[in-house]
C-alpha cells in the first residue's frame, strides 16, 4: 500500500485545476469615507491592505446633495440652510480627508484624497470607474440601521450595484445586548 500522492500526469502538470482561477491583482483601492466609526476602521483596513499588496489607495468622501435636496424639496431646510449644510459638510470632509492622508504618511503609504458631491451611490460607483479602481472598501452598517439611516442603503446599493469587488469592514455592534 502506497500512502504518497500519485505523481501529476504531464497534461495535469501544465494546466492549473480549472476550479481555482488565478486571484485578482489589487493596483487601485478606493475607500469610502464619512468620520464615522465603521468608515475609520474601513481606512484602517484599506492602509493595512494597500500596504501588503503595495497599491494605490485613493479615499472619497462624499457631499450626499441628494439628501439636502429633499430636506430643501419637504422644506425641512430653506436654502440659506441648506448652503450652510453643505459648507458644513464640505469643512468636515477637508478634515477627515487630512486625517487620512496624514494616518496613510504614518503607514509611509500615499493617500490621494478626493471630495465629491452628489448621491452617495452613484458618486462612488463613478468615481470607482473614472479612477479605474479594482476594489472598493467601505464601511459596514448593521441591519436594524438600514431601515432608519439612508447612508446605510446607500452603502448597499454600492454593495449591489459595483462593477469591482467591495470589501466591507464590520466593526461590532456595541448596542446589541
Amino acid at each position: 500500500m502506497r500512502f504518497f500522492s500519485k505523481k501529476p500526469q504531464e497534461s495535469e502538470s501544465r494546466n492549473p485545476a480549472p476550479d481555482k482561477p488565478p486571484l485578482p491583482s489589487v493596483r487601485r483601492m478606493l475607500v469610502v469615507v464619512d468620520g464615522s466609526r465603521p468608515a475609520l476602521d474601513a481606512v484602517d483596513y484599506a492602509i493595512a491592505l494597500a500596504t501588503r499588496l503595495y497599491c494605490e489607495l485613493i479615499a472619497a468622501f462624499v457631499i450626499d446633495t441628494a439628501i439636502m435636496d429633499y430636506l430643501l424639496q419637504m422644506r425641512i431646510l430653506v436654502k440659506d440652510e441648506r448652503e450652510d449644510f453643505e459648507q458644513d459638510l464640505e469643512k468636515k470632509g477637508r478634515n477627515t480627508l487630512a486625517r487620512v492622508r496624514s494616518q496613510g504618511e504614518a503607514h509611509g503609504i500615499e493617500i490621494e484624497t478626493i471630495l465629491c458631491k452628489g448621491r452617495l451611490h452613484q458618486t462612488i460607483l463613478q468615481t470607482a470607474r473614472d479612477l479605474k479602481v479594482d476594489t472598493i472598501v467601505i464601511g459596514g452598517w448593521h441591519e436594524g440601521s438600514t431601515l432608519k439611516d439612508s447612508s446605510s442603503v446607500e452603502r448597499q446599493l454600492v454593495l449591489d450595484q459595483a462593477e469591482c469587488p467591495v470589501i466591507v469592514i464590520k466593526t461590532p455592534d456595541t448596542n446589541k445586548h
